[in-house]
């Protein structure tokens, strides 16, 4: 489950892991799947809601807004501004569930483990950002994961959590920001200043930061491991992004140049997964085989979606928007979708009069894909 997920008010990002298997080890219901039905999430009240991301069951989380509003200060000359609360869902067996908040306006679901329990973001009673708190949903009862400052309202970030209730993100320690694992009774700081993904097996991935600046790392039961930069000495890594539950990681590297390159990390090696042809390409997801979905520039700067599988990139076309990808060999991106060596867009395999999707949040290994659709939350089932 991987996305890049901002909000309105609350500053959060969400990246959760996937994974793709070869073609030939796709089931025969995921592979051959023409059509789907759609099933509208519905809303909290007010008719619009913001999916983040599924799980293996089809339960989903995000964001929605209420029917209730409230009022603040905006704009110069100061004016007043109303806006309605958002507020984070659960949704499963076609009931949406509001989650609430941990005592101010708004919060948002950004990551779901197998066992349905929610990892977002809420403010607190306190305004502002310092409001802002990491929080686990289970069932209905919310969790406030605190912050690593002694300080009132000082704010925490979640960006992942496993199938064991880990949380992973960042938060304030009262003189920087710092990484944390949440492990069921409290918050620990990390040695890193952010922690973007946690797998299976608890490890953590994220960066770190000393006295020559910020790099990529891998935190194994409390240790960080440095990750190496890239052959090419022009390129220069800051962030690990993504881990699969073998421990390869991710992320999105930049040169003297300003351009971006996607890295793999296994094995203690760091490979740049190269381009098109174009000067950039980034890395969006990683499975548990090592394989690598993202996009890379060709040498007409066209931005084409690919997937990387042990040194063989395939071209899946242009208009390329994040991605996700499943264990069945299918990739989703915009409102297209990759499986079995075809791409095809999603608004052709939907029953006519279907709302028209604007782009793909996720897939789950039944070939479930979440989809946004001008605001509406849409739940796409393989027939």
């Amino acid at each position: 489950m991987t996305r890049l997920h901002t909000s309105r008010i609350i500053p959060v990002a969400m990246l959760a892991l996937a994974a793709v298997l070869p073609a030939a080890a796709a089931s025969p219901a995921a592979a051959t799947a023409k059509t789907y039905t759609i099933t509208d999430l519905g809303s909290l009240g007010f008719g619009a809601s913001d999916p983040s991301a599924i799980n293996a069951t089809g339960q989903v989380t995000g964001l929605s807004y209420l029917s209730k509003t409230f009022t603040y200060p905006c704009g110069y000359p100061v004016r007043t501004c109303t806006a309605h609360l958002s507020h984070a869902f659960l949704y499963g067996n076609g009931t949406m569930t509001d989650l609430g908040t941990l005592g101010g306006n708004d919060s948002q679901g950004d990551a779901i483990n197998a066992s349905g329990q929610v990892a977002g973001n809420s403010q607190t009673r306190t305004t502002g950002i310092n409001g802002t708190h990491a929080a686990l949903w289970s069932g209905k009862k919310a969790i406030d994961l605190g912050a690593l400052a002694p300080l009132a309202g000082s704010y925490s970030i979640a960006y992942g959590i496993s199938d064991s209730g880990q949380v992973v993100g960042s938060a304030d320690t009262g003189t920087g920001g710092s990484s944390f694992l949440w492990n069921g009774t409290k918050m620990t700081a990390l040695s890193g200043v952010g922690a973007y993904a946690i797998n299976d097996s608890g490890q953590i991935a994220g960066a770190c930061t000393d006295s020559t600046g910020s790099y990529p790392c891998v935190d194994s039961n409390g240790k960080f491991t440095r990750l190496p930069q890239p052959s090419n000495p022009a390129v220069s890594c800051g962030v690990a992004s993504a881990i699969n539950n073998n421990g390869q990681a991710i992320g999105t590297c930049g040169d003297t140049s300003s351009n971006e390159h996607a890295v793999l990390w296994q094995n203690g090696t760091a490979t740049d997964l190269g381009t098109f042809g174009g000067p950039s390409g980034v890395a969006a997801a990683i499975n548990n085989l090592g394989q690598v979905a993202g996009y890379a520039m060709t040498s007409t700067d066209a931005q084409h979606g690919f997937l990387w599988n042990n040194g063989t990139m395939t071209d899946l076309g242009d208009n390329f928007i994040s991605a996700a990808v499943n264990d069945n060999d299918a990739v989703v991106w915009s409102d297209l979708i990759y499986s079995g060596g075809t791409v095809q867009n999603l608004n052709n395999l939907t029953p006519a009069g279907s709302p028209q999707i604007d782009y793909a949040v996720a897939i789950n290994d039944k070939g479930q894909i979440l989809a946004n659709a001008g605001g509406y939350a849409l739940l796409l089932t393989p027939n």
